[in-house]
């Protein structure tokens, strides 16, 4: 627990800084997350080989750590799926996609959230199948950074249907 609490100390300091330097936090001042061991602290993963290593990934991945939390033993693949893998659902899914439409200008032309994600709430007449609760797509982090580079959710493309 105090590893947890000598973090949040740290990223307050950081926001102070920020905030007594005169400008506001944004998302170019977030840390990046590394694949190796960092002596300044950084969150470390097991990153899977050829996992792309560029600015947006490192965006990426720093969202989905923040928003939903990235396993540090498991090897991350462009294959994870945030949904399946990761069990993200519900409010946490719909947070996310706000927070992806909103920090990387994705246009998510024809998302449809019942298509990956379970709602939020439990079914209590679990005889009948209420909607969107049927079998669900994997939802990928390779996905993501797809239509992060193009900007735009297009589910044929990103699916390869």
């Amino acid at each position: 627990m105090s590893k947890f609490f000598d973090e949040l100390m740290e990223s307050v300091q950081e926001v102070n800084e920020i905030l007594r330097e005169g400008r506001r936090p944004s998302i170019h001042d977030r840390r990046p997350i590394s694949s190796t061991p960092a002596a300044s602290g950084y969150p470390v993963m097991n990153l899977a080989p050829n996992f792309p290593n560029d600015s947006t990934m490192q965006l990426l991945l720093q969202l989905l750590h923040e928003e939903i939390g990235l396993p540090e033993r498991k090897t991350i693949h462009l294959t994870t799926s945030i949904n399946f893998d990761l069990g993200c659902n519900g409010a946490d899914a719909q947070h996310l996609i706000e927070t992806l439409e909103h920090q990387f200008a994705i246009d998510f032309v024809d998302y449809d959230s019942y298509r990956y994600f379970q709602p939020e709430g439990y079914d209590v007449f679990l005889k009948r199948k209420a909607k969107g609760r049927g079998d669900k797509e994997p939802l990928t982090i390779g996905m993501l950074y797809r239509a992060i580079k193009a900007q735009r959710w297009d589910t044929r493309e990103l699916e390869g249907l």
